[in-house]
């Protein structure tokens, strides 16, 4: 049996094919699923695509929840986290796959609200029909699986090769939503969406092969019997091992003075820990810092259930400070417009530019999806050496310079290549503008509960987008694609501007700043 702390190789791989994992039914249902729909004679439009890429990424606005179910049940011998991705992955294989039973997938898409019934009439405007209550439950165990691998990560990467890995798994993520999107597109395209779905069937399946003949680490008895550690090498404090619940809420590592509460919602690795001295704690009492010392069953639990209030109550002075409320606005709307014009393309381009299929995939789900790649590599470089808010506005405008650009010229959108070059660069400067956000995002976080309020960023950035989606829905009877596009535009520059009076503490006053 191969041991992912033992074996740096095969942790390597495994957790890089995991994040492609995730990446390819992202690609599939946001990119090649929606241009499969969107063709003309569907009878679909943007009022029901809009909802369908909603419910898509819906769920992923609130997988930390994930996070203490996955923490408090493990299943012994098969590993801690292993199991919850065999799991999650398996029944979203089985989800995806389920929509090539039906004749005619679209027309699970219910076409307009029943009239008699003011509830349904409701869930159609949230989840029109069947088809998108599939994606809806197939997403929610996909970022249950990117939960329990997320924590995978953290278990078993070691401190020096943290920063190799998760450069590697981003760049993974990329990859399988180019696989799901251009790869897979081209596939539906040319064989049709049974073959698709079967495609991605066989490609997870493939990978799933990795977490089920792999162990995370030895039990303790084989450690006793061979000698060898479970941890690859690295010396960790039993109990802080027991009692570690792993990078979600109610996670905690005991080693000296260091508490890290967090969701396990960071991009790959949760932002850098940080210390609490007694005289940094002396306003707080003994009992909200740690978990008893004591044996006893009920000291322990005490000691949780005081430090669980002590993060919460944290976090909600965190959330109090200006710079952070700030974030809390910018977070929510800056992933609107995108949002909006994903849903707006699809079928606009589709029914009535010209564009097929295959040409859509292979544009917005592979060149785009390197070019994205691309950007948040030179966003991080760009947002260390200029900072994180100069990026964000910068790229908010020439996101508004370029929306409106083609919002203001009629026609503009008839034309192949610059809409070509439109979703290209669009996908370079969102990717950029995201990098720069995660910075921002860590930045502003108190030391506290810096992973936790990291976390809660990323779920509005992730609801920003879902929001946008929905907003399609509404928008499209009444606008053209025209003026949805300046719109967007001036929307993005506007919410990106109160990101300028965000006050960032620097690194001395970050680790010095009382809790809250």
């Amino acid at each position: 049996m191969v041991y992912l702390s033992e074996n740096r190789p095969v942790r390597m791989i495994t957790l890089c094919a995991l994040y492609v994992a995730q990446g390819i039914p992202w690609g599939f249902v946001t990119v090649t699923f929606a241009a499969w729909l969107a063709q003309p004679g569907s009878g679909l439009t943007t009022e029901q695509l809009g909802p369908i890429l909603g419910v898509a990424s819906l769920p992923w606005s609130f997988k930390f929840l994930w996070g203490p179910i996955t923490d408090r049940f493990s299943f012994g011998r098969f590993g801690r986290r292993r199991p919850w991705i065999l799991f999650a992955q398996g029944t979203g294989i089985l989800l995806l796959t389920a929509i090539a039973l039906a004749d005619d997938p679209a027309s699970m898409v219910w076409k307009s609200a029943p009239a008699d019934s003011p509830l349904w009439a409701a869930v159609y405007h949230i989840v029109p029909g069947p088809l998108a209550a599939l994606i809806l439950l197939a997403n929610v165990f996909i970022s249950l699986q990117d939960v329990a691998v997320d924590a995978l990560a953290v278990d078993t990467l070691q401190e020096h090769e943290r920063g190799l890995a998760n450069g590697l798994m981003y760049g993974s993520s990329y990859l399988g939503t180019a696989i799901g999107g251009a790869g897979l597109g081209w596939i539906t395209a040319s064989y049709g969406l049974r073959a698709g779905l079967f495609g991605q069937a066989l490609l997870l399946a493939a990978i799933m092969l990795l977490p089920l003949f792999t162990r995370e680490r030895r039990e303790p008895s084989e450690e006793d019997a061979s000698g060898l550690p479970g941890t690859g090498g690295t010396s960790v404090d039993a109990g802080a091992h027991s009692e570690r619940l792993g990078g979600h809420l109610g996670h905690r590592e005991h080693s000296g003075h260091t508490v890290i509460p967090d969701f396990g919602e960071t991009p790959f690795a949760p932002p850098e820990s940080f210390s609490l001295t007694e005289s940094s704690l002396n306003s707080e009492p003994q009992a909200d810092r740690f978990v008893s010392d004591a044996k006893s069953p009920e000291s322990v639990q005490v000691g949780e259930s005081a430090e669980s209030a002590s993060v919460w109550r944290n976090l909600r002075h965190a959330f109090l400070v200006p710079s952070a409320m700030i974030g809390v606005v910018v977070a929510l709307l800056v992933k609107v417009g995108i949002g909006t014009l994903s849903a707006v393309f699809v079928t606009y381009l589709l029914q009535h530019a010209g564009w097929t299929q295959a040409e859509y995939t292979q544009v917005n789900g592979g060149l785009a999806v390197g070019l994205g790649l691309l950007g948040s590599v030179a966003g991080g470089f760009i947002a260390d050496r200029i900072g994180a808010q100069r990026v964000i506005v910068s790229a908010s405008f020439c996101l508004m310079l370029l929306w409106c650009s083609f919002g203001c010229v009629p026609d503009s959108l008839q034309s192949k290549l610059p809409v070509t070059a439109l979703l290209m660069t669009q996908e370079l400067l969102l990717a950029t503008l995201s990098v720069a956000l995660f910075s921002l995002f860590m930045s502003i976080s108190h030391p506290i509960v810096a992973a936790t309020q990291f976390t809660a960023y990323m779920a509005l950035m992730n609801l920003s987008t879902t929001c946008g989606s929905y907003l399609a829905a509404l928008l499209t009877p009444h606008l053209t694609v025209y003026s949805i596009l300046v719109i967007a535009g001036l929307l993005q520059a506007t919410v990106s501007l109160p990101v300028l009076w965000i006050r960032l503490p620097n690194r001395t006053d970050r680790h010095r700043r009382e809790p809250v």
